[in-house]
């Protein structure tokens, strides 16, 4: 049964919507008599391969902002306190966008520069206005002319020794015959050379000593370019400049200075030990391996400077979570060699921490609080444990019995869950061979973890007690690796009584077997490709994708050694429990278009699990479910599917499923710095794999795929705090599979569905 406050909100939404367009319907309410409203900004270009959105961006006259291409809501806001509250008016609200003609000439100009620097010499940027009451709307047009193309490159090197070096692989560079000028590729190219020279020993090396000479009277549309590596210029004893040739550098020595405000130390009073071929100066007792920093260091004396040494050292160095701050710094021995200095300060290695937090687990919400111990560096070779006691209450949607008897102290929380988490993670492979040059690279990390847990349900309780050792590494910035090769896990239910009885009833053995004691010992690997760049407004993509499979180890034991099977089940045991036998595979792809204010997100996820061997159902907790606040939200968790199951016939004891397919549209704009705004659509479903005479129309059929689809629709408010982010999203059905017209569109917002969720949905 819903909450009575669900019968008011979508009178509530479609009021506060109504608003919402209304105070968007006068911009110029607050103009001044001599002052116009800029109302439309349009950029129209005779070159399609001119990108039009830079062109925007140049453009100095803003109209205000729109939601959803349509609404000023910002405009709309600043109207309506204009006179009333000034604090809703100045964070919320947005003042008229005023035009202004000087503005419009100094943008011409800028387009005009902008499109020269990509080859567009002869551009012609013009402008227009039509104005209507106090009103006005601004077009651009924009005729780039014929682009310059690159004829030619040649260089002019003062030391041929750097040269050499540039043209080892000219193949590579950006500057190419036949492409159009473009400063951009200039400054590219720039940096790619120093690069290419700062690797091979040029410490000095900067973007200055390149410079460009472009000739563009050779006619016919083109430019000749010479690219020129210019001398290091010095002053003598008279203050006179003179060129001399770029020094190329070596590693001297390796210095580590350890401790806090080590920088301002005089060395003499430190300690001091030596590993190989670095020197460690350290204040008081030396807290880290010598092997393990040594390890992080990518370069060694003698060997010629190179910037992405020293990059990957710092890489390595911040990987390891031991140090606050890092720094590398450089003396200068004599003309041809460095010292290398690394300063670093260490973080303290053991705390204790107290950590409350809100969950939504499926839907499910709830609070968690947790005594967290943790040591970084146990071993001192960079080891962390982690020590967790955990602790939570949470809502669990009930199945079989009354919300007043499964309260936990007078609250409406009905299940508490408890008991400690421990994990061991070692900044390197735990592996009987050595990858030393691979481990560099890949920064891998080796966890061992266990876990016990208490969990009393309204329907069950639950024991989990969970064994796990894994590998992770990053293969390059944008992807990700897991493999668990063991992940063994043992689960005892104890089913309340009028939960077992309801089991009972459904005389259903998928059910009798998804609610039963069950052992499982998994093999797991996951990937994950995430090209989100933090602090850069940018599109992106996100890929994860999932497989394990259980208990074939297990049975090819049993069946090897002739082991024999339990006369009740028909199937093997393993310290006398039956023990799964499945595989199990999901992967998620999202697509995020992102600019300042708005983001529009793309979502498909797709998963199939399939049970055989040992037992015939996939574990409840393997299984896959519908709806709730990270899913299809205009139904509850595990309260959609399995495909058109009838509504008379479900439950949330049998809505799960062997197969998931589910589809997500949502936009997001901003409304407030804390505040955001949402409109999503979501469809998909579950389906078992193979007919059920017990649960009609439970599993999957091309031929009725689409009557299966379950769609919804719906409108979120989300405050965020930087840190964390509190989401409210109410959702509508608008396509029922379970209904008695499961091909039938009908908006039943009666049936709305309020969502509070912790962070994004996806």
């Amino acid at each position: 049964m819903k909450p009575k406050y669900l019968s008011i909100l979508p009178s509530f939404v479609f009021s506060l919507i109504c608003s919402f367009i209304f105070i968007s319907c006068n911009p110029t309410k607050t103009l001044k008599s001599d002052e116009f409203f800029l109302q439309k900004v349009k950029i129209t270009t005779d070159n399609k391969k001119v990108d039009k959105d830079e062109l925007y961006r140049i453009n100095k006259q803003k109209p205000n902002k729109k939601i959803l291409g349509v609404f000023r809501f910002h405009l709309g806001a600043y109207n309506f306190f204009y006179k009333k509250v000034d604090k809703f008016k100045n964070t919320i609200g947005e003042p008229p966008a005023i035009y202004d003609s000087t503005l419009t000439q100094s943008s011409a100009k800028q387009i005009g520069l902008y499109l020269k620097n990509r080859g567009y010499f002869h551009n012609n940027i013009t402008y227009t206005t039509k104005t209507r009451k106090n009103k006005v709307k601004l077009y651009y047009h924009v005729t780039t002319g014929t682009p310059y193309t690159i004829n030619e490159l040649t260089y002019n090197f003062k030391d041929p020794n750097l040269g050499g070096y540039v043209l080892y692989k000219k193949e590579n560079t950006l500057i190419k015959p036949g492409k159009n000028f473009d400063v951009d590729i200039l400054d590219k190219e720039r940096e790619r050379i120093k690069k290419i020279l700062k690797e091979r020993g040029y410490y000095y090396f900067s973007n200055n000593f390149i410079k460009y000479k472009v000739d563009s009277t050779i006619g016919n549309n083109k430019v000749n370019i010479e690219l020129q590596l210019l001398n290091n210029k010095l002053k003598d004893n008279d203050n006179n400049y003179i060129e001399t040739s770029h020094e190329k550098y070596t590693i001297n020595d390796i210095n580590l200075l350890i401790g806090k405000n080590i920088k301002n130390q005089n060395t003499y009073n430190l300690d001091t030990a030596s590993y190989q071929d670095i020197r460690l100066f350290f204040d008081g007792k030396l807290r880290f391996k010598p092997k393990m920093l040594r390890h992080a260091i990518d370069f060694k004396p003698k060997e010629t400077y190179s910037l992405v040494d020293q990059n990957t050292t710092y890489k390595h160095l911040s990987e390891l979570r031991l140090f606050r701050n890092i720094s590398i710094q450089y003396e200068e021995v004599d003309s041809s060699r460095l010292n290398s200095n690394i300063y670093l300060t260490p973080l303290a290695s053991k705390s204790f921490a107290l950590e409350g937090i809100g969950t939504n687990t499926g839907g499910d919400l709830g609070v968690e609080g947790n005594i967290i111990y943790q040591n970084k560096n146990l071993f001192r070779g960079g080891e962390r444990l982690t020590v967790k006691l955990k602790g939570g209450l949470e809502i669990q949607r009930i199945v079989s019995v009354s919300v007043d008897e499964n309260e936990i102290f007078g609250s409406p929380f009905n299940t508490i869950e408890f008991g400690p988490e421990v994990s061991l993670e070692f900044p390197r492979f735990l592996l009987p061979f050595n990858l030393e040059k691979f481990s560099k690279r890949a920064n891998p990390r080796t966890t061992i973890s266990t876990t016990l847990n208490f969990q009393q349900r309204p329907e069950y309780s639950r024991n989990l007690a969970q064994f796990s050792f894994g590998y992770f590494w990053n293969e390059t910035a944008y992807k990700k690796h897991f493999i668990t090769p063991f992940n063994i896990s043992y689960i005892k239910l104890n089913l309340t009584p009028e939960f077992q009885s309801k089991i009972d009833s459904e005389n259903n053995p998928f059910l009798k077997n998804s609610y039963t004691d069950h052992f499982i010992s998994a093999i797991q690997y996951s990937f994950i490709f995430n090209n989100q760049e933090i602090n850069k407004v940018r599109n992106f993509a996100y890929f994860k994708y999932n497989f394990e499979t259980s208990g074939n180890l297990l049975s090819t034991i049993n069946q090897l050694s002739n082991n024999p099977k339990n006369e009740l089940t028909g199937a093997y045991d393993f310290l006398g429990i039956r023990y799964a036998e499945y595989f199990k595979t999901e992967f998620d792809f999202r697509h995020y278009t992102k600019n300042k204010v708005t983001s529009f997100v793309k979502r498909i996820a797709v998963g199939i699990g399939k049970p055989y061997g040992n037992l015939n159902v996939l574990p409840f907790e393997k299984s896959f479910f519908a709806g709730g606040s990270n899913g299809i939200r205009a139904w509850q968790a595990r309260s959609l599917g399995p495909g058109s199951l009838p509504d008379s016939l479900t439950s949330t004891v049998n809505q799960i499923g062997e197969l998931k397919i589910e589809a997500n549209l949502e936009y997001r704009f901003d409304i407030t710095k804390i505040f955001e705004g949402a409109f999503f659509i979501d469809a998909g479903n579950i389906w078992i794999l193979k007919e059920d005479p017990q649960r009609p129309n439970a599993e999957i059929d091309l031929n009725r795929f689409y009557q299966d689809l379950a769609i919804g629709f719906g409108t979120g408010l989300r405050l965020d705090f930087s840190f964390f982010i509190i989401r409210f999203d109410l959702a509508t059905p608008l396509k029922d599979p379970s209904s008695d017209n499961p091909k039938e569109y009908r908006v039943l917002i009666k049936n709305s569905t309020l969502n509070l969720g912790i962070g994004y949905p996806f």
